[in-house]
């Protein structure tokens, strides 16, 4: 997994390697807050949160826990979260459950080879 801490625009990018399941949750959800709680990005004061989701099919209910637990600590620190995804299921499940009204959306084009 991918994760940097961009002091720039204050923001931690964390790239998601596929699906957001409960066989993957833990370690996802490990580096996550590893990159969000790190020195670097806490003495940095981020302001984003950015997780890109486009490499993601499909996210449970354990994914969609753990997007929760990334929200609640973001707006603790006064942060956003931002989702950038490609999956037209993963639209279909934050607009179902109304995370798209507390995380920013943005669609990526998907890439065809």
């Amino acid at each position: 997994m991918n994760q940097n801490y961009d002091p720039s625009d204050r923001s931690v990018q964390i790239v998601i390697p596929g699906d957001v399941l409960s066989t993957n949750v833990d370690s996802i959800r490990a580096a996550i807050f590893d990159a969000i709680e790190s020195d670097e990005a806490l003495q940095g004061g981020y302001e984003r949160i950015c997780l890109d989701l486009t490499a993601a099919k499909m996210i449970d209910s354990a994914g969609l826990n753990l997007l929760v637990s990334v929200l609640k600590v973001a707006k603790s620190r006064q942060a956003s979260v931002i989702a950038k995804i490609t999956s037209p299921h993963i639209q279909r499940t934050f607009s179902f459950t109304r995370l798209d009204k507390l995380i920013q959306v943005e669609k990526a084009e998907t890439t065809t080879a």
